[in-house]
């Protein structure tokens, strides 16, 4: 495998400070998992302005996979894990536009020995991945003659 591209934003004090000047008083924080990231020392972070849409989202988390912090009241568990060396804390909101062609040209042996694995497909089949974050996940949907199917990214490339 190629080395570990992780496509999204690092998530700094400076970027706390632009989330919270755009209006952002929440974020969720979620653990993440990534190549190159050492189990459980990795967190996803999601702004948000309201109070309702951030608890939908750690309602879709399951039992201490994150949890939902106030940027004003917990802004201190926030600079400890971001001034902790052995946390990688990522924004959700990626580094460049082009990052999904990136992740399928870099990982793509990955992915599609994963699809074959888990899903009905020959070589004559053409496989189509289009990838979106949901609630902080990065998920793959396939289709390759048949229905479409979705997967956690990270299981595909891993």
């Amino acid at each position: 495998m190629v080395a570990a591209y992780n496509p999204f934003e690092i998530l700094n004090l400076p970027m706390i400070r632009r989330i919270t000047q755009h209006g952002n008083h929440f974020i969720v924080l979620q653990r993440f998992n990534w190549p190159g990231i050492k189990v459980g020392f990795g967190f996803m972070a999601t702004p948000y302005k309201d109070e309702k849409s951030s608890k939908a989202h750690a309602a879709q988390l399951s039992e201490k996979e994150g949890k939902l912090l106030s940027l004003s009241a917990d802004i201190e568990k926030i600079t400890a894990l971001i001034n902790d060396p052995k946390y990688s804390l990522f924004l959700c909101t990626f580094r460049e536009e082009s990052w999904n062609k990136k992740m399928i040209k870099l990982y793509q042996r990955n992915m599609i020995s994963y699809i074959k694995a888990h899903m009905p497909v020959t070589s004559n089949d053409a496989i189509v991945i289009q990838m979106d974050l949901k609630f902080g996940r990065l998920k793959a949907t396939v289709t390759a003659n048949g229905p479409a199917h979705e997967f956690d990214l990270y299981e595909m490339i891993r």
